[in-house]
């Protein structure tokens, strides 16, 4: 029998022991993230071609992780659970089982039944359970036998769906830039055209200048509403408004051009407004294993290019120069560098120097902090250097900042806000009396963006919690003397945190 004839089968197996509103059956595939719904009864109110994420909230880790069933008798117990649930009741659903489908103990999928309140009574439960018993070789075959599939892209699309009902959103708008990097794996070339990615709640699409139709085209599937220079976006923008259904809330990125996002704004006067940073950046703030993997690719060859500066460091050589050895480091390992600051004797002092043509001599300190970035992720780290003996007093200030660095990582934590550890940093280089010579905050988050949040300051109530990767860089800056920083980028784990470099913080005396 195929898949579709036997989930049909089920269906009104299932609506002959005591009714459905709604049968739907999803498979799913864990390497993707992705639970994808292979049979409905509604195809046009609860279609296929929305799939759910496998992700940590209860009702995923219950039914497609553990595999135990899930069961709710009234739209007060499953509401918490169901990001549709607005769109499930209004279908007259109000109750609803979820039972997942094991092979081999391994959950490949579930079969889901919602119905009128109260309507799943332990002797139907029963039933409902002994009907797939009696047809699980099949119903695994068949299963086994629909294509699943996806990429990352699609997962965190459904990731974004799920998070946008969380936080009332109907439309998120980004411009070609990092969120769409994360989100799709692509974004179009920027530039005074209003070009934007519209994603609702079953629509993705783009307002797309015409000229760069059929090449985003060749990279993305979403819907596209052209426009010509010699007309202007207002038609099609109006257009892909009206696609996306009623929008009461929209989450625009807060990077994109003031002229694009006004003139979205002014298309939907009555919506409300909020960032993106509490959509797709919510979704960014924690990385998976394979953001971590590149991040730690990353600083592996961070500390490569600090090795090949350090050896640059002599006499009569500009900061310019030295500069150069640590992007040609990046090269050779396939990075493109982004910045490097090499800050010479007093020049150090300037937390941002711009890398120039001084010439290092005898007895300069140097900060070095270099970054690159490597399949779109990125490297920051900061060590300290001396061209010969480091000049008096410079170690008790090393100390310092080193023990500042210590401080912060040694709070670092699940749940624990960030403030802390900007306090714990604070803290120790004001016990020392240099608290006025530490004017930045203790750090920021890493990741598509060598500036992202979290911010690791003082004023920050981000909630530290495991894959959120960001810098730890206490700094003392002594005018008209040297400046010292001190950076890892540290990923917050279980139980604490994992340092990506391993490289020693000591200072390198060249």
């Amino acid at each position: 029998m195929q898949s579709d004839a036997l989930f049909a089968q089920l269906h009104r197996e299932a609506e002959a022991l005591g009714g459905a509103r709604l049968f739907t059956i999803s498979v799913q595939d864990p390497d993707v993230g992705l639970a994808r719904r292979a049979y409905s009864s509604d195809h046009t109110a609860y279609p296929l071609s929305v799939p759910k994420p496998i992700q940590q909230d209860a009702w995923s880790r219950r039914v497609l992780i553990e595999g135990k069933p899930f069961i709710a008798n009234t739209t007060a117990e499953f509401a918490p659970y169901f990001f549709d649930h607005a769109q499930i009741n209004a279908l007259g659903c109000h109750s609803a089982i979820n039972l997942p489908v094991l092979d081999g103990g391994q959950v490949i999928g579930t079969v889901n039944i919602l119905d009128v309140e109260n309507h799943f009574t332990p002797d139907r439960v029963t039933a409902l359970q002994d009907l797939l018993a009696a047809q699980h070789v099949a119903l695994v075959a068949a299963m086994r036998a629909v294509p699943v599939g996806g990429s990352v892209a699609e997962a965190r699309l459904a990731r974004l769906r799920v998070r946008m009902v969380e936080a009332g959103v109907d439309l998120v708008a980004l411009a070609p830039g990092a969120h769409l990097r994360w989100l799709h794996g692509f974004a179009p070339m920027p530039d005074e055209r209003p070009c934007l990615a519209l994603i609702g709640h079953r629509t993705a699409g783009w307002l797309m200048p015409a000229l760069n139709g059929e090449e985003v085209a060749a990279h993305s599937d979403w819907a596209q509403w052209r426009w010509a220079d010699d007309q202007g976006p207002a038609a099609a923008l109006a257009e892909a408004l009206a696609a996306l259904g009623d929008i009461g809330t929209v989450s625009l990125d807060e990077t994109m051009r003031a002229d694009h996002a006004l003139l979205l704004l002014d298309a939907l006067p009555a919506a409300g407004r909020m960032f993106a940073s509490e959509t797709v950046g919510h979704l960014r703030l924690c990385k998976d294993a394979t953001e971590i993997s590149a991040l730690r690719e990353n600083a592996r060859i961070a500390d490569l290019a600090q090795q090949a500066l350090r050896a640059a460091i002599r006499p009569g050589q500009t900061e310019r120069q030295v500069a150069e050895a640590a992007r040609a480091a990046f090269k050779a390992e396939g990075a493109v560098p982004e910045f490097t600051i090499i800050a010479s004797g007093p020049n150090g002092a300037f937390p941002h120097h711009h890398t120039g043509d001084r010439v290092i001599a005898e007895g300069d300190i140097l900060v070095c902090d270099i970054g690159a970035r490597k399949d779109g992720y990125y490297s920051d780290i900061t060590r300290m250097a001396a061209c010969g003996p480091a000049p008096e007093g410079y170690a008790e200030v090393h100390a310092v900042v080193e023990a500042a660095v210590q401080a912060a990582l040694a709070v670092i934590r699940p749940g624990i806000p960030a403030r802390d550890v900007d306090a714990a940093a604070r803290a120790v280089i004001a016990t020392a009396g240099y608290g006025d010579f530490f004017t930045h905050r203790t750090g920021h988050g890493v990741g598509q963006e060598i500036h992202e949040p979290p911010y690791i300051s003082g004023t920050s109530d981000v909630i530290l919690a495991p894959g959120m990767v960001f810098s730890v860089e206490p700094g003392i800056y002594l005018p008209g003397r040297f400046g010292i920083r001190l950076e890892e980028l540290a990923v917050v784990t279980e139980t604490g945190c994992e340092i990506l470099s391993s490289l020693p913080r000591d200072l390198h005396i060249a």
